[in-house]
């Protein structure tokens, strides 16, 4: 019965990212974490994502490294309550998917990541470090990847600077040939997740051109 049970979790867990590609979206989908466990993930065509979370585990869109816009890919999460360990941000395609089982390394463990945490106040590469930026339940986090000038930048309710806001990280490896994509991992709560292919569209908007300084 317990076979049986997680079969069909996995099963569901196929359905969904198999319906989201079939709508012609992005697909949000499980890489890391143990399979129909770890998380749910809650959508229907057109809206946001809401994933919530029952044990470490990190959720990516491979597939919207190609929607970035003029270099930039921008998306959002509205913080939800209840938060654990969260680590947001990007990746390249380096990063080690199909691990099927719990994997306490996340967004920001590796060098193929990078990852903000406003619950903890830490930015995540290679590991964590202290960085003055904090969330609340509600507040809209923008996230914005410039794959020409390699930086990794954050907003907070759509400001891009005061209060930890702005770029995060200025590395090569963020243009790299084949682009970075979404990541999401955390260990307890919720994240709505705003992908650029919400007919629903963005609550605020991506930094504009002169805020990366080319």
């Amino acid at each position: 019965a317990a076979e049986e049970a997680a079969a069909a979790r996995v099963a569901a867990e196929e359905a969904a990212a198999r319906a989201q590609g079939e709508a012609g979206g992005l697909v949000l989908k499980r890489l890391r974490g143990e399979p129909g466990l770890c998380a749910a993930l809650a959508w229907s065509p057109g809206e946001a994502r809401r994933l919530s979370f029952h044990q470490f585990c990190t959720f990516g869109a491979p597939d919207a490294a190609a929607a970035a816009s003029d270099g930039v890919l921008y998306y959002e999460l509205v913080v939800g309550e209840g938060l654990e360990n969260p680590q947001v941000g990007f990746a390249t395609d380096g990063f080690e998917s199909g691990r099927d089982y719990y994997d306490g390394d996340g967004v920001g463990d590796c060098s193929h990541s990078w990852g903000i945490d406003g619950t903890r106040c830490a930015r995540w590469h290679e590991g964590d470090e202290e960085y003055d930026f904090e969330w609340a339940a509600g507040d809209v986090i923008g996230l914005a990847a410039n794959r020409a000038t390699g930086h990794f930048a954050v907003s907070r309710n759509g400001a891009w600077g005061g209060g930890g806001a702005g770029v995060l990280f200025s590395d090569a490896g963020l243009r790299c040939e084949g682009g970075v994509f979404p990541v999401v991992s955390a260990e307890a709560g919720s994240f709505e997740v705003r992908l650029p292919d919400a007919a629903s569209g963005f609550a605020h908007s991506p930094p504009p051109v002169d805020f990366w300084g080319e």
